[in-house]
């Protein structure tokens, strides 16, 4: 757990910076992994995304994933508002505490594609996603991640 700790600080500085450009957004994802999520934009197009939640896949324990976002790569016309595309690069880290490979940290990449919708009163965006994710370490093995979510804009 000790290892988690520096990125888990640089993770919780990157969603606490205040930028004049672009917002900042801390919500809730529901799936594989399930906690807190949050994204900061750093500009019109881009943002970084990152969350601290509990794996249940094969690799259960502590998942924590940052991931840099190209966003609005393509916009879905409704008639409430654009639904909009994104996709990413990113690491995550699962502190695994069952199975195989109890007490080992599983590192590896992970490529998120997901829809992103915004409602302008009240300032909330929900979210799906599809992340594959091609771990190295304790194994090289590849998983895919899902998940839906509700954050709050600042």
């Amino acid at each position: 757990m000790r290892k988690l700790l520096p990125l888990f600080a640089l993770l919780a500085s990157m969603l606490l910076m205040d930028t004049a450009r672009a917002d900042a957004a801390l919500g809730v994802v529901i799936g594989d992994p399930t906690g807190v999520s949050g994204r900061l934009g750093l500009d019109n197009k881009h943002s970084v995304e990152g969350a601290l939640a509990y794996s249940s896949s094969y690799y259960e324990g502590l998942h924590i994933h940052a991931t840099y976002l190209w966003d609005r790569a393509r916009s879905f016309a409704t008639s409430e508002g654009p639904l909009e595309l994104y996709y990413g690069l990113g690491a995550r880290i699962i502190s695994i505490n069952k199975g195989k490979y109890d007490g080992d940290t599983a590192l590896g990449v992970r490529a998120p594609l997901g829809l992103l919708y915004n409602f302008h009163n009240p300032n909330i965006e929900i979210f799906g996603e599809l992340s594959l994710a091609l771990d190295v370490v304790p194994k090289t093995d590849v998983d895919l991640d899902v998940g839906i979510g509700v954050r709050i804009r600042f």
